[in-house]
């Protein structure tokens, strides 16, 4: 019967093989599957989110770009207004050196009339002066000769 034995399975192995597969079909429904579904979920979440990352990343520097577009363009007008405040400010010195120079040169030009004027006047006296003079001598002249 040893032969006999050998040669059929044992019923006992058949059981034990059996319970053994039952248990491995128990352990990977309550245990493998509802950890590989975890985990999937978080390979999932994870990508998505590196997606999410991704895109705010690129939309980030998008912003970036154009603030640094706005600050040139900011730059470039404060130049241009800084250049055109710098044109009228010459301007406008220009202006008022030849306003300057122009009433500079009517006040000379009333100062040299009033000197003018002066002088005439201070002429006319000294003319008068020596006509009395003049007369003074020819008087005391013809005293003398007479």
């Amino acid at each position: 019967m040893d032969i006999q034995q050998a040669m059929y399975p044992n019923i006992t192995l058949l059981i034990q093989l059996i319970l053994f597969l039952v248990f491995v079909a128990l352990v990977r429904t309550f245990l493998v599957k509802p950890y590989s579904n975890i985990i999937e979920e978080r390979e999932a979440i994870v990508q998505k989110n590196t997606e999410q990352a991704l895109k705010l990343r690129n939309e980030a520097q998008k912003y970036v770009e154009e603030a640094n577009s706005i600050l040139e363009r900011g730059r470039r007008e404060s130049n241009e207004i800084l250049q055109q405040a710098r044109r009228e400010a010459e301007k406008l010195r220009v202006e008022m050196l030849a306003k300057v120079e122009l009433e500079t040169q009517e006040e000379i030009a009333k100062a040299v009339e009033e000197i003018r004027k002066s002088l005439q006047v201070e002429k006319k006296k000294l003319e008068e002066r020596i006509k009395e003079v003049a007369e003074l001598i020819t008087k005391k002249v013809l005293e003398e000769a007479a």
